[in-house]
């Protein structure tokens, strides 16, 4: 122990002498409170309360850190409770307390001093529990000396009343003193290698600040005993750096002589015995072994007399990590080179506890080995300047974490390149990789991979073409990943290049993997090939990726194609492509599908041609968001087979939104509410092609479903409307008609695909239906008809209310009317053909109805106009088949036709404007 105390003299007797009292002590039938020796320099105030309340068990909290230091509270904390569990109280060990406040789900010091004592009390079952800010904690310079100081504010809470029982406030300053180096003894040696100076003066600083602080603290009275065990000091040699299995942890403790000593190692390790060496010197040493692993373990020793009392103390300063697992091994291993270089990446690891890397090369795979390098980040440069360039090298990357176990090897090959640009064209016959470190590779003409060759294009290589295609009848892979692109493109300034070309390669294997490429003619062409091509970029091309003939059935999947002046895709003569993830943006036409094809999950928008155009095929078009092309996201036939597109988003969940953006025949039973995964399916209320009776619920009439037969009437009521799309028939059987009651019709066609109403008849004649519609009763639900055709009714339009608007139809061959008014309807007819109508001829006019009636052209009606009313009727500027119009065509004393057309209204809309076009 004289040894000892020679090495450290001013730190050990300061221990000695003042701490002898400092630790709790456990007999088999009471605690000790120890008796006070010193007064108390700090401030400290005791509530009255707590004269007659003296709590029995306590839980010291986590300290809050007001210091700035990254240890201060955690190490006050553990000073604290060293001194604070020799009083007669029964307090709960530290690993408890935050045992149970993380199970309560309190595990920011801020958060449990926020939660009220008595809750803490009901998590804790304590009488009392302890707070501490720590003001100060850390080392000062002056200019001939240094200090540490350390400060605190402690304060102790009544858990049943919240009520502050105890505070104390005090702060400590130690001036740096001089301790020799030279280590005297076992203990001292482990004293020396786990404390620095720093530690020493805040332990020295730390122990003075609460010895006497908790002395001021009333204790339950207990009856006394024989003195217990002092201890002075517990450290262990880890300084925080984790050990591995064979490493080993030694742990001294100084108090009382004569003692049975044992430490543990948090709740992992329990009472490990330790020897005495010196007088009131205790060593204990644990040696790693495979297997163990806990973080951050908090070591207690204990020293025991022979009557059974025990002191405990816990080591304030460091805590013990052991860690026998090893890191992952390094995976995603990429490798380049370039001129006398090798450069290695691999994937960065998540290992909280990782090190660094260990990187070994040899000039044979399997032995040889040896240092080439290490990194602490998860790429490295080899430039030894013995490398050779076309030399193949081999290499092994290891990770390592702060305790040393290293990771198994990742194996990974490399060779340094000499530098481009390379010229090549003509035929490839032999097995070939273009490197990256040789880019460019220039196609100084077209380049042909035969058949039964294989030509591999390393990551990040670039090649540019000066005229010349790339022609696989072989096979081609080209990865590269998301750091280095393999990238095609021209040579030439502002002209183009015939792109990549797979020719009759059929299901031989091909791969394009982060490959871009730009200013093509068409940047790959598919015939009767089926290669993969995944993850790539495809920009500034005329054409981006052609698919042609029977055998060609590629994979394209995950690309980025946009920007392209022409189709993004093509599909034609048979091919079969599976057509999944892409994103198609901003191209002239996204997709134009001329055989079976398969496309889902892609993002087609804002094309300038359409986004997709299916033309005389059945595609499988699925789970896809397209939307913001023009003029149309997706077009279909104007007869034949309709194509489907069931459960797709469509930008918007507005159904008439929806179909504006269709043309042609294409089958949108269901949408989706939203993009693809997260839209559900949603049915859109599409009438069924037979239709009777009522419907009280918005419908449409679509063209992939037309013609649609009117079987029996049928009657829209409550406020609902038929919308119907341009380009679809309905086909009237006898004695029907459509009927609004409280609903509407919108019937907006256009010039080239207006919609008709017609007899469900190969041999139709006027009057085989009654009407097309049948207005019977007033509603706010308008009703429109804008490029529609009529024919053969009994009345066309058979107005008994309302105000619909007629324009731009043709109106033929009615048996009785081409619009009759009645009551005080007010419909507009304007823009239209009102031809061959027989009967009471093309309007008729009685009651108070008044039509306006304007731009119409009148041709071989039986009557143009009749009015049985008082009421003026406006007919003026249509042309009624000649200049002046023959009187007789008018019935009625109101009808106002002055001025006419002189002529054929060209605007009207006539049934030969659709064969015209």
């Amino acid at each position: 122990m004289r040894k000892f105390f020679m090495l450290m003299p001013a730190c050990l007797v300061l221990w000695g002498a003042l701490m002898l009292q400092s630790c709790f002590v456990a007999t088999p039938s009471t605690l000790i409170t120890p008796e006070i020796r010193s007064l108390y320099s700090g401030d400290y105030r005791v509530d009255p309360y707590m004269e007659k309340h003296i709590p029995l068990s306590v839980a010291v909290l986590p300290f809050i850190d007001l210091s700035g230091s990254k240890e201060g509270a955690r190490a006050m904390r553990l000073g604290f409770y060293n001194h604070f569990s020799s009083l007669a109280f029964k307090d709960m060990e530290l690993f408890k307390v935050d045992d149970l406040l993380t199970r309560a789900g309190l595990t920011d010091p801020q958060a449990i001093r926020n939660t009220p004592p008595q809750k803490l009390g009901e998590i804790l079952g304590v009488d009392a529990v302890v707070t501490g800010d720590v003001s100060d904690f850390d080392k000062y310079f002056a200019v001939l000396y240094s200090q540490v100081a350390v400060g605190a504010e402690i304060k102790m809470y009544d858990t049943k009343t919240g009520r502050l029982l105890w505070t104390g406030k005090n702060k400590v300053r130690k001036h740096e003193g001089g301790f020799s180096t030279n280590p005297v003894g076992i203990v001292a040696a482990v004293i020396v290698t786990a404390l620095n100076v720093r530690d020493i003066q805040l332990l020295r600083a730390n122990d003075d600040l609460f010895r006497d602080m908790v002395k001021t603290i009333p204790t339950p009275s207990l009856a006394q005993a024989k003195r217990p065990p002092a201890i002075t000091l517990l450290t262990q040699d880890t300084k925080g750096k984790p050990k591995k299995a064979g490493d080993e942890i030694k742990v001294v403790i100084q108090g009382t002589p004569n003692m049975q000593a044992s430490f543990d190692i948090g709740q992992y390790r329990k009472r490990l015995e330790m020897q005495e060496v010196e007088p009131g010197g205790y060593y204990g040493v644990y040696k790693v072994v495979p297997g163990d692993n806990v973080e951050k373990a908090i070591v207690t020793g204990y020293l025991t007399d022979d009557a059974g009392n025990t002191a405990q103390w816990v080591d304030a300063v460091g805590s013990v990590t052991l860690d026998t697992t090893p890191p992952a091994k390094p995976a995603g291993v990429k490798t380049s080179g370039r001129n006398k270089i090798v450069g290695l990446s691999w994937d960065k690891s998540a290992e909280a506890d990782l090190a660094g890397y260990v990187i070994y090369r040899s000039e044979s795979p399997l032995s040889g080995y040896e240092p080439a390098g290490k990194t602490e980040f998860n790429t490295f440069i080899d430039a030894d300047p013995k490398l050779v360039n076309s030399k193949k090298y081999f290499y092994r990357i290891a990770a390592v974490d702060f305790a040393g176990n290293d990771s198994p090897a990742t194996q990974a090959e490399g060779m340094p390149i000499a530098p481009g640009p390379t010229s090549v064209s003509g035929v490839i016959d032999q097995d070939t990789t273009w490197y990256a470190g040789a880019s460019p590779y220039i196609l100084t003409a077209h380049v042909t991979v035969r058949d039964k060759t294989h030509l591999a294009i390393e990551p990040g290589t670039e090649i540019r073409s000066a005229g010349g295609a790339l022609i696989i009848e072989g096979r081609l892979t080209a990865e590269g990943d998301r750091d280095r692109l393999i990238r095609f493109e021209s040579d030439r300034e502002n002209q183009s290049w015939p792109g990549i070309i797979f020719a009759n390669v059929k299901d031989r294997e091909n791969k394009l993997t982060f490959v871009r490429v730009r200013n093509a003619q068409t940047a790959v062409t598919c015939q009767a090939s089926s290669p993969t091509i995944e993850l790539s970029e495809f920009t500034k091309n005329e054409d981006a990726i052609k698919i042609e003939g029977a055998f060609s059935k590629p994979l394209i999947r995950k690309n980025t194609i946009y920007e392209n002046r022409g189709t993004a895709v093509s599909v034609s003569d048979g091919a079969g492509p599976r057509i999944l993830e892409n994103s198609i943006l901003n191209n002239g036409t996204g997709i134009t599908v001329q055989s079976a094809a398969e496309i889902r999950q892609n993002t087609v928008s804002q094309n300038k041609q359409n986004g997709i155009v299916v033309k005389g095929t059945q595609a499988v078009i699925h789970h896809n968001s397209i939307f913001d092309n023009q003029p149309y996201n997706m077009t279909g036939e104007m007869s034949g087979m309709s194509a489907t597109a069931l459960d797709n988003w469509w930008g918007t969940v507005k159904v008439h939104d929806i179909l504006s953006g269709l043309a042609g025949r294409v089958d949108v039973h269901t949408v989706l509410d939203a993009p693809y995964p997260q839209g559900k399916s949603r049915a859109v209320p599409i009438a069924e092609k037979h239709l009777a009776g009522p419907i009280k619920a918005d419908s449409y009439l679509i063209l992939s479903n037309s013609p649609y037969r009117i079987a029996k009437d049928v009657t829209i009521d409550g406020g609902a409307t038929l919308f119907i799309e341009p380009g679809v028939v309905l086909e009237f059987e006898q004695k029907t008609s459509l009927v609004t009651q409280n609903g509407g019709i919108i019937a907006r066609g256009t010039k080239t695909m207006p919609i008709t109403f017609t007899a469900a008849s190969a041999s139709p004649a006027p009057g085989f239906y009654l009407s097309a519609v049948r207005f019977a009763e007033a509603t706010k639900v308008n009703s429109v008809f804008e490029y529609c055709i009529v024919k053969y009714a009994t009345t066309a339009f058979d107005i008994y209310a309302g105000s619909p608007e007629i324009s731009h139809c043709y109106i033929a061959h009615c048996s009785q009317n081409a619009v009759y008014c009645r009551k005080d309807a007010t419909p507009v007819i304007a823009h239209s053909t009102l031809r061959q109508n027989q009967g009471e001829g093309a309007i008729t006019c009685v009651g108070a109805s008044n039509p306006k009636i304007f731009q119409n052209n009148f041709i071989e009606n039986a009557v143009a106009v009749q009015s049985f009313s008082s009421i003026y009727i406006d007919a003026r500027h249509n042309w009624w088949g000649a200049s002046p119009p023959d009187i007789k065509l008018f019935w009625g004393e109101t009808i106002n036709i002055k001025p006419w057309l002189t002529k054929e209204n060209p605007d009207a809309f006539k049934e030969s404007d659709i064969r015209s076009r």
